[in-house]
């Protein structure tokens, strides 16, 4: 989640008919487009948050990047880990 769902309007959001829809639900559906995070800034914030954390063993830091970033791939919560370690 990127945390502008409240902000879109939930026609536009659960893929509803967007042209029987207000001018103003229109222009809040295009002002606030869904887009996922850019991998490049997702490693990057999954290797800080292992610095701040500074778990004891892999198995600790794939549970805390899996509780932190539920919705990352396990390659790439391996490959952040992976960074941490050799960094």
């Amino acid at each position: 989640m990127l945390g502008n769902e409240a902000t879109v309007p939930a026609l536009a959001r659960d893929g509803g008919d967007v042209a029987s829809a207000s001018i103003a639900e229109r222009a809040a559906a295009m002002a606030f487009p869904r887009r996922p995070p850019e991998p490049a800034s997702v490693a990057a914030l999954m290797r800080s948050h292992l610095d701040q954390v500074r778990p004891r063993s892999d198995a600790e830091a794939l549970r805390i990047l899996r509780q932190a970033f539920p919705a990352a791939p396990l390659a790439a919560r391996v490959a952040a880990m992976a960074d941490h370690r050799a960094g």
